[in-house]
C-alpha cells in the first residue's frame, strides 16, 4: 500500500508549477562508460545531488538497446526506505522512491546532500558490431515515468546530466583511392565513410554526372542523388565524364551478411582481396555466375565455378559485381 500511495502522491506532484531555482542533479558515476567486447558488463552508480529536503523522486534512463541492456538494478534503501518501484524494460530504466515510513511522508534525513540511489548493470549486447555507442540520458517529458523530485509541497527543480556507454574502440580512420575511367565504372566503398556517406561527399573529387545502383525488386537501375546515401555491401554504377581516382578517408568494411533474391543482385565487396571461389563459399550451388564491369574494354566479364576457364578469378576490395542467384540465399564473408 505505501508504494501505492506514494506513486500516486508522485503523479500528483509532477501536475504543479516548478519554480525556477535549481534543487537537485541526476547525474552517473562513471558518466562516461566502455566495454571492450560484446556480452561484456560493467556497473553504474546513480546519484542525486539534493540540495534542498527531498521526501520522493523518479528518476528513468533511456539508452538504444540495439547496442546495450540495463540487465538489473539493486537499489539503496539507506536514505528513502520504501520499498523502490523498478521498472526494467529493452532501453529503458525507471525506478520511483519515497520516504514514507509507516505511510507517513517525512523528508529524508540524507537530504540535502548526495544520495547513493543505487546501481545498475550494463552489458553489450552480445550480438551488437562493434564499435558500438548508446547515450544514457535522464528521461525528463510528460509521462508518468518521467524524471523528477518532490518534497513536502510538490515539485522542485532539478537539472541532470546524462551519461554515454560504449562497447568496443572505434579504429582511426583510413585513406582509400582507387583509379576510375572515362566511363562506367562499377564500384564498392571498402571502407564505411568516417563521416559524411552521401554520394557527393563519397565521390568529392571525381569527375562524374551520373550514379546508378540495381533494384532486385523493380529490376531496373535507379539513378542516385548527390544526397543519398552510399553504402558498403552496395555495387554501383558511375560515370566518371574524365579519368579521376576516387579518394576517400573511412573504417574497414570487414564483415557482410547480406541476403540475395534470386535473379542478379548488384553487390559490394570487403576491404580485402580473395579468391573468388573461397570468398563465395557460402553460396556454394546456390549462383550461377559473378560478373564485373570492364571499364576500359567496355564488357562485364564472368567468373562461372561450373566454368573450366573464367575472366577474372579474384573478388578485390573498391570493386562491385552481379551475383546471378539461383534462389534466395545468403552472402557471408569476413576479412
Amino acid at each position: 500500500m505505501n508504494t501505492i500511495r506514494y506513486v500516486v502522491l508522485l503523479m500528483l506532484f509532477a501536475v504543479l508549477t516548478v519554480p525556477t531555482a535549481s534543487a537537485g542533479e541526476y547525474y552517473l558515476m562513471p558518466d562516461d562508460i566502455s566495454v571492450e567486447n560484446p556480452g561484456d558488463c560493467t556497473t553504474v552508480s546513480v546519484w542525486l545531488n539534493a540540495t534542498q529536503g527531498v521526501l520522493a523522486g523518479l528518476f528513468t534512463i533511456l539508452y538504444d538497446s540495439n547496442c546495450a541492456d540495463i540487465t538489473s538494478f539493486t537499489y539503496n534503501d539507506s536514505c528513502f526506505v520504501d520499498p523502490p518501484t523498478i521498472a526494467i524494460v529493452p532501453g529503458r530504466l525507471t525506478c520511483g522512491y519515497a520516504n514514507m515510513p509507516g505511510g507517513i511522508p517525512y523528508i529524508s534525513s540524507c537530504t540535502p546532500g548526495l544520495v547513493h540511489l543505487g546501481d545498475f548493470e550494463i552489458c553489450s549486447n552480445t550480438t551488437t558490431t562493434t564499435p558500438c555507442q548508446t547515450d544514457l540520458v535522464f528521461y525528463v517529458g510528460l509521462d508518468t515515468w518521467c524524471t523528477g523530485i518532490w518534497d513536502m509541497g510538490g515539485a522542485i527543480p532539478f537539472t541532470v546530466k546524462n551519461g554515454s556507454f560504449v562497447c568496443g574502440t572505434t579504429p582511426p580512420a583510413e585513406p582509400y583511392s582507387k583509379p576510375l575511367y572515362e566511363g562506367w565504372n562499377l564500384i564498392s566503398l571498402p571502407l564505411v565513410p568516417a563521416e559524411d556517406n552521401s554520394a557527393s561527399a563519397v565521390l568529392s573529387g571525381v569527375s562524374y554526372d551520373a550514379v546508378y545502383q540495381y533494384s532486385v525488386t523493380s529490376k531496373e537501375f535507379e539513378g542516385i542523388e548527390s544526397t543519398d546515401a552510399m553504402n558498403p555491401g552496395t555495387g554501383y554504377f558511375v560515370h566518371a565524364t574524365a579519368d579521376c581516382t576516387w579518394e576517400y578517408n573511412g573504417t574497414a568494411y570487414n564483415s557482410l551478411d547480406m541476403s540475395l533474391e534470386p535473379g542478379l543482385n548488384m553487390v559490394g565487396w570487403l576491404n580485402c582481396s580473395k579468391d573468388a571461389d573461397d570468398a563465395l563459399s557460402s553460396l556454394s550451388g546456390e549462383y550461377h555466375y559473378v560478373a564485373q564491369w570492364d571499364t576500359t574494354a567496355g564488357k562485364f566479364e564472368v567468373y562461372n565455378p561450373a566454368a573450366p576457364f573464367n575472366d577474372f578469378t579474384a573478388m578485390d576490395r573498391g570493386a562491385g559485381y552481379f551475383i546471378s542467384a539461383k534462389q534466395g540465399c545468403k552472402l557471408s564473408e569476413s576479412c
